[in-house]
């Protein structure tokens, strides 16, 4: 049986502490890292969004046609993201992409409403809070590999 790979890919937004307090800004001592920044402290971020996100469960709809799905922290253009890496019994169809973004979503949104008020100590960068999307809208992105390995 050939399995099929796909990954649905969330930005990820990490706020850290500003090296001083800015009176003006009603006491938001937080400053959005940069890439190389976020970098530093990837296997805080990796432990912590895990963590929110465990056990996933595939939603029984779904037992037929993905073999597993398992979250991770990648670099994609760039940026830091985190991905669901799944292994499908076959490619999905439209509405079955639809229906499984869908899903994930709602995983993500739960685990972003708990990370968004934690302040998760690094040992690089102090103390960190990680958003898991950014202000201009949601964005979840099916990718198919061009070409699949045997």
């Amino acid at each position: 049986m050939k399995i099929v790979k796909l990954k649905l890919f969330s930005p990820i937004m990490v706020k850290g502490e500003a090296p001083y307090e800015n009176p003006w800004d009603s006491g938001d001592d937080y400053r959005v890292l940069i890439e190389r920044e976020k970098k530093k402290c990837i296997s805080e971020i990796y432990t912590n969004v895990c963590e929110m996100l465990a056990p996933v469960v595939i939603p029984p709809c779904f037992e037929r046609r993905i073999y597993s799905a398992v979250p991770a922290i990648e670099e994609k253009n760039g940026r830091l993201m985190l991905c669901l890496n799944c292994e499908c019994y076959r490619t999905l169809s439209e509405s079955e992409l639809d229906e499984l973004c869908t899903w994930w979503e709602k995983r993500v949104v739960q685990a972003n409403e708990s990370l968004s008020k934690m302040q998760i100590k690094t040992r690089k960068l102090g103390r960190i809070i990680i958003y898991l999307w950014f202000m201009n809208g949601w964005a979840i992105e099916p990718i198919f590999p061009a070409m699949q390995r045997s």
